[in-house]
């Protein structure tokens, strides 16, 4: 019998003493089960559709704790583990039914629910939107979901009442800071992008307002804690924001009562409740995909059916891949798990077999800077002396980016930091797409464009808006956190080489502390190019020996080994 986390902690409280002697006799007897189990089962555990499992997921798909978080490293065969995990719960005598499994897209979910299908299983996997709307339907609850413009239709009303510059400071929406404009109503009007911007602050702010569960009354306590800030300024412009958002929530809460209808948000706030009111079938377990993007009150909901069914729960994520917190995902629940779930268990799974080991140092370090992201050492088998190529460009960059393609063999994704960054460009033989949508794919080679600094470049410098702080209460201290693991993401996608675009005039930050970190990357380019300044690097004599300086010394002093 296996003893969990939880039942260690049990017994230690019915046993005063030796509590160290039962923490050796619980490893001692959970070794002695999960070898039992690995003989058993190893028909199924050397096969997962075509796979075998190595030991730490083995340990995974086996193991009987309570709470699991699963921390999966990129290409480190989640997937496979989630698949192998149900394959032997099932064939161990669990029904198909009593098994929860949440993953975050439904392209993820149609993906597991065919793997099981072509491996004898047939189940249901849900998307938390599906499964909010199962657990309301199952109870007779409302299930009429508004569309998504619903809310954008409603801050376009509310500010249609108002000349917005008597309600708004003179303050630029786009460019977080000191924004003095001579001709604001024009910039105001409903068809700029400022307008625009505007709209999207408070549809922002209404999303993450609503996904943390908050009421009415919580403006007021947002209006108490904008009394204390200093800034004179900001303290008036957010008195006027809160405001209008306030007046917004009121409209959108009308609207949806008057129609009789509910929103996501509403959706999964009704769901938590109707489960805690109504239950919910009994499930045994719980299986949760792209842990690292869910939200505050998803995780309530998950709290919810674990704490009414009393089933085990595994989760499984990658915190260096946590992409969505303008969506409304909170790192929070991944990196303090024991917190929302005690007496749980970690995994590491370190073992990656999409990139090459020197692809994994170089990012590991890069991403590993924030001190918030919890630390593992990734391992492959794969070897690539230089998995990251520089390709430097002034003006056109269709004209690199077509060289690059022809020298390349195999399949290519082109990844853009924004949509408008892939729009216009010319990729005869490879998919295109923004770094968000290629979260999970992979290709031989990848291709990143739009690598140059800039407000919408690599990373995008556009700050959070002060008033997002209100309904943020869980911040990256860290500078550009969330584009950093975005261009993790980017990085990882591929299995052989990175070949990053970069405007020579302005190379993005991202570049220049790849190439001041690490030695085994390459500039294709036959000109060498300062990664700061963009110039020239030449050759020059120094103490020890030759080495490459740029070409604006004094001015810019970057220096760079030769060999």
């Amino acid at each position: 019998m296996y003893i969990s986390k939880l039942d260690a902690y049990n017994l230690k409280k019915s046993k005063k003493i030796f509590k160290n002697l039962i923490d050796k006799k619980v490893v001692l007897n959970n070794k002695r089960y999960l070898d039992t189990k690995k003989i058993e089962y190893k028909d199924l555990l050397d096969n997962v559709n075509g796979h075998s499992l190595d030991d730490v997921q083995r340990e995974i798909v086996l193991s009987e704790e309570d709470s699991t978080l699963v921390l999966a490293g990129a290409g480190s065969g989640k997937s496979l583990t989630i698949l192998g995990r149900v394959l032997y719960l099932v064939k161990s005598g669990v029904n198909p039914n009593d098994i929860l499994c949440i993953s975050f897209t439904n392209m993820a979910c149609d993906s597991l629910r065919k793997s099981l299908l072509n491996c004898g299983v047939s189940m249901d996997v849900f998307t938390f939107h599906k499964l909010g709307l199962n657990i309301l339907k199952s109870n007779g609850c409302n299930t009429k979901i508004v569309g998504d413009d619903a809310l954008g239709f409603i801050v376009e009303k509310v500010l249609s009442k108002y000349d917005l510059l008597d309600i708004l400071p003179d303050y630029n929406f786009v460019d977080v800071g000191d924004g003095d404009f001579t001709d604001l109503h024009v910039l105001l009007s409903r068809d700029t992008l400022e307008f625009s911007s505007l709209k999207k602050l408070f549809i922002t702010f209404i999303n993450l307002f609503k996904g943390s569960n908050y009421d009415i009354l919580e403006f007021d306590n947002f209006l108490e804690e904008n009394k204390k800030k200093i800034n004179k300024f900001k303290r008036f412009r957010n008195e006027r924001l809160l405001g209008l958002a306030k007046e917004i929530y009121e409209e959108y809460s009308f609207t949806l009562s008057k129609n009789k209808s509910i929103d996501f948000h509403d959706m999964i706030n009704n769901a938590i409740f109707a489960v805690e009111k109504y239950r919910i079938k009994k499930y045994k377990y719980i299986i949760v995909d792209e842990y690292q993007d869910t939200s505050l009150v998803k995780c309530k909901l998950l709290q919810v059916i674990k704490d009414v069914t009393g089933a085990k729960i595994m989760v499984v994520g990658d915190d260096f891949q946590s992409i969505y917190q303008f969506a409304g995902s909170n790192l929070n629940v991944f990196v303090n798990f024991s917190f929302f779930f005690p007496y749980s268990r970690v995994f590491k799974l370190e073992n990656t077999y999409r990139n090459s080991q020197e692809l994994l140092d170089i990012m590991g370090k890069f991403i590993l800077k924030n001190k918030r992201q919890i630390k593992k050492k990734l391992i492959s088998q794969k070897r690539n002396k230089i998995p990251v190529y520089i390709c430097y460009y002034e003006k056109n960059i269709n004209e690199v980016l077509n060289e690059v393609l022809n020298s390349l063999d195999g399949d290519v994704l082109v990844l853009g930091r924004n949509n408008k960054d892939i729009m216009n460009l010319r990729v005869k033989n490879g998919r295109c797409m923004t770094v968000h949508k290629s979260k999970g794919l992979e290709a031989d080679n990848v291709i990143i464009v739009n690598l140059e600094d800039s407000i919408n470049g690599f990373p995008n410098k556009i700050c959070d808006d002060d008033l997002l702080k209100f309904v943020k209460k869980e911040y990256d201290s860290f500078l550009y956190a969330e584009e950093r693991r975005l261009f993790y993401v980017a990085m990882t996608r591929t299995k052989k080489c990175n070949y990053l675009l970069v405007n020579k005039n302005k190379p993005s930050c991202f570049v220049e502390e790849l190439l001041l970190d690490n030695s085994n990357i390459k500039i294709m380019n036959d000109d060498l190019f300062c990664p700061r300044c963009g110039s020239k690097l030449v050759k020059r004599n120094g103490n020890y020996g030759e080495f490459y300086g740029c070409k604006n010394y004094p001015t810019c002093r970057f220096t760079k080994k030769i060999g």
